[in-house]
């Protein structure tokens, strides 16, 4: 207790160190308390649901994705073939619907697809009602659905008769069934849903082996371990493969823990994001330590005299770590209040399997892991300070005075060596969080090959059964491009299956007339996207080769296709694609479709998954029109102006179809690119961060050492040395400390941007003009920071410096 008083007083006695002090230890445990904040709740928040380690996600792995999706057949057959699953359920969770409400305007709902046996095998029952039986699995009796909480609180009151309701859902009646309980829902494995309804499988399907769009996971049997059931899979792949050589050989089967099936890239980047955190409290430590040393030079006397009256050194070091731990603790509890701010700023930006504004818990492992950030800190700048104290020279130290000491030439030795360690690990975080702006940048200003700006697009979805058959669709496109286009302002509209911000929608293996068939699981892959005659004039995508579609490709003529540069690159290097037809891989008869046109390559920029052009196919709309559409506007204008307009076309088409996302093409790009931007952000305020508390110990240590050197500076000066003489003596340490730093930081600074590489989306190029450019900004504050103590000590007046001596 004597001990922890004593450090009270010695804390009250600097206030200005102490506010030093705690204020650099707030920031640096506060940056990795908040995002450890983040990290926990993403990635160590408990599944909600019981014996969750027994459950285990499917997936279908080729050479193109290592996540693939399961068709009717192959999911049918894993639930009927397994031994290691208790029960094998399938899902799909972004299935939109329409509502429609008597006298109310159709509402957009999002749904997930589910078989019956989704609700036992996570474990949970509905809060209301009952779930979906095998029965209900089957096209004709799957007219019911079961509510989420969200949906059933906001929409409907939290009504406990809900249960019996009829609904009117895309054209159809369906019942109420049950609702589901709050807990159901879990960011990181399915966006939050409305409602959920069964697949309703047609009876033709049950062989199906195409359309490999539906998750899978199961749950366990007792005793059975994750890499058990995955050697089981791989078992039933190579089966599946003798059994159906056109669809399943080159493909396999893998299990993963449904904790660990969670997308590995955001967790990479939640780690490496806590890792140049983790940079702030090493510097933040650094600063510190270095400080006391200075500070130990100024106390050495007293320090020596306490030891002269008595003092043991284990005394003195206890005394020292608990000076140190209380200042840590302090800091803490500051940073631990920042951390607060922090996270719920974070948290009300971020944006996590579709979902904005998390609130982001401050639990009991957020609490232990900010006071082991404490004690690590304390430890950390605590312990050479108080090494070198327990070590010092008595008599030599009671003989000086304490304006004199600089300390002995080990404990400079040891400053200089915290300077460059605080140097090179700005450097390392300045480069992280520069080489991700600059790639952002570069990713966000490339030519997406189409003009975004004065683009309004917006979505469709026409699953109600108004639109079941193409020509019905057909028909809805037809009307809405000619009433869209007489609205004032607009000087074209088209038609697509996805706005071109977000890529394709689909995918498919292709076949080429005249060449052997490609082996199975080596098919040659490329988008497709239906689009209406005016789709190219629309979106600026410009012709290269042939022509574009016109109004007379319709579904009474010869089926033709449009490709880009980087298909016809691939696939007929050296001759022209014109004429040459192609088909789809999978059917065992392809209906060939005639190549007539080529366009340049387009890029999405809301896609963060590279920067090489994809090969992409383009259809006729009238001769395949899509269940999930969207409508783009070529706008002359204000944009705002012709969206309210946009909708209410669609309404006097449809009341029951509503149109949801209506939005500019910029503006999709900015929604897009959110999370990335908001990362960029952060690793951005850890970097100045970083900067900041490096400049303010290169600036302590400097006007420290200046302090101390008084009357030798005045000394120097009385005997004739130039005032510019003695702005270089003290600039030539602290840079030439600053320079070695940054040598010393490149090391880390590629390392850093290797990882980068591997884990960011988009790509990322450790140029020489970004990392000259970040060296020259740390060189350009560590020499500001020099500079200031340097221009006072050039500016002592030697009588007076000589006379305090």
């Amino acid at each position: 207790m004597k001990d922890l008083k004593f450090a009270f007083r010695q804390l009250l006695k600097n206030p200005g160190f102490t506010a030093v002090a705690v204020l650099t230890l707030a920031l640096g445990i506060g940056a990795n308390t908040m995002m450890f904040s983040l990290v926990n709740d993403i990635l160590f928040r408990p599944l909600p649901f019981p014996d969750s380690d027994r459950l285990g996600r499917i997936y279908r792995i080729s050479s193109r994705s290592p996540r693939d999706g399961h068709s009717i057949g192959v999911f049918l057959d894993l639930r009927q073939e397994n031994t290691v699953f208790e029960r094998v359920a399938a899902y799909y969770p972004e299935w939109p619907c329409n509502l429609a409400a008597p006298g109310e305007p159709a509402e957009l709902l999002s749904g997930m697809l589910v078989t019956a046996d989704f609700f036992p095998t996570l474990g949970i029952r509905p809060q209301l009602g009952r779930g979906f039986t095998e029965e209900e699995n089957w096209a004709g009796h799957d007219r019911v659905v079961v509510l989420s909480h969200h949906f059933w609180e906001q929409r409907f009151q939290g009504d406990r008769n809900i249960v019996g309701r009829t609904l009117r859902l895309d054209g159809q009646n369906v019942t109420v069934v049950g609702v589901m309980p709050e807990k159901f829902y879990y960011p990181l494995l399915w966006s939050k849903v409305d409602l959920l309804r069964p697949f309703g499988f047609a009876p033709s399907q049950r062989q199906s082996r195409g359309d490999q769009w539906r998750f899978a996971f199961g749950r366990l049997k007792p005793g059975v371990s994750i890499a058990q059931a995955d050697t089981e899979m791989k078992t039933l792949a190579g089966r599946f493969a003798k059994e159906y050589p056109k669809t399943e050989a080159g493909y396999g089967l893998r299990v993963l823990s449904l904790r660990d099936s969670t997308s590995e890239q955001e967790r990479s980047i939640m780690w490496l994001s806590l890792g140049l955190a983790s940079f702030v409290l090493l510097i933040a430590c650094a600063n510190l330590a270095n400080l006391l040393l200075a500070r130990l030079a100024g106390r050495s006397r007293e320090l020596a005299v306490r030891i002269a009256l008595g003092a043991g050194r284990a005394q003195l070091l206890r005394q020292l770590f608990t000076e140190s731990v209380l200042m840590s603790l302090i800091g803490g509890a500051f940073g631990l209040l920042l951390a607060v701010w922090a996270k719920d700023f974070i948290g009300h930006h971020l944006t996590v399997g579709g979902e904005s504004g998390l609130a982001i818990p401050l639990d009991v492992r957020v609490l232990g892991f900010a006071i082991l950030c404490c004690v690590i800190a304390a430890f950390l700048f605590g312990t050479a300070p108080a090494w070198f104290a327990s070590r010092s020279d008595v008599s030599r130290h009671l003989k000086e005075s304490s304006r004199g000491n600089a300390g002995s030439a080990r404990q400079r030795r040891w400053q200089h060596a915290l300077i460059i360690g605080e140097v090179a690990l700005a450097l390392v975080l300045l480069t992280g969080a520069g080489l991700f702006v600059r790639g952002l940048q570069q990713f966000t200003q490339r030519d997406p090959g189409w003009r975004v700006d004065g683009l309004l697009t917006g979505q469709l979805d026409l699953t109600s059964s108004k639109y079941k058959t193409p020509e019905q669709r057909r028909a809805f496109f037809q009307e809405l491009e000619e009433r869209l286009a007489t609205i004032p302002g607009v000087r074209s509209v088209a038609s697509s299956s996805r706005p071109p911000v977000l890529g394709s929608r689909m995918h498919r293996d292709i076949a080429i007339e005249g060449r052997s068939p490609a082996p199975p699981g080596q098919h040659f892959f490329a988008g497709f996207e239906p689009v209406s005659a005016s789709y190219f004039e629309t979106v600026g995508v410009r012709l290269k080769e042939g022509r574009l579609f016109t109004k007379a490709d319709t579904a009474n003529q010869p089926d033709v296709v449009i490709i880009n540069e980087t298909m016809a690159r691939r696939c007929w290097p050296n001759e022209s694609p014109l004429g040459k037809r192609i088909g789809d891989a999978d059917s065992a008869k392809p209906a060939w479709q005639e190549i007539v046109g080529v366009v340049t390559d387009v890029r999405f920029p809301g896609e963060l998954d590279g920067d090489e052009p994809q090969p992409q196919t383009y259809r006729p709309l009238a001769q395949d029109p899509p269940v999930f559409a969207a409508v783009e506007l070529r706008v002359a204008g204000a944009t705002e102006t012709v969206a309210p307009v946009l909708r209410r076309v669609i309404a006097g088409i449809d009341p029951d179809q509503p149109i949801h996302d209506v939005s500019t093409a910029r503006q999709l790009i900015r929604n897009g690119l959110h999370g990335v931007s908001l990362l960029g952000g952060l690793l951005t305020a850890f970097a100045a961060l970083g900067l900041t508390l490096a400049a303010i110990g290169i600036y302590g240590v400097v006007s420290y050492a200046v302090a101390q050197r008084t009357g030798e500076i005045g000394l120097r000066l009385a005997l004739g040395a130039q005032r510019g003489n003695v702005l270089w003596l003290v600039l030539r340490q602290g840079l030439g400390h600053s320079l070695l730093g940054a040598l010393l930081g490149f090391a880390g600074a590629f390392g850093v941007a290797r990882l980068l590489v591997a884990m960011i989306p988009f790509p990322i190029a450790a140029d020489p003009a970004t990392l000259a450019g970040i060296a020259f900004l740390l060189i350009g504050v560590a020499a500001l920071a020099c500079w200031l103590p340097a221009r006072r000590a050039a500016r002592i007046d030697p009588m007076e410096a000589l006379r305090y001596e």
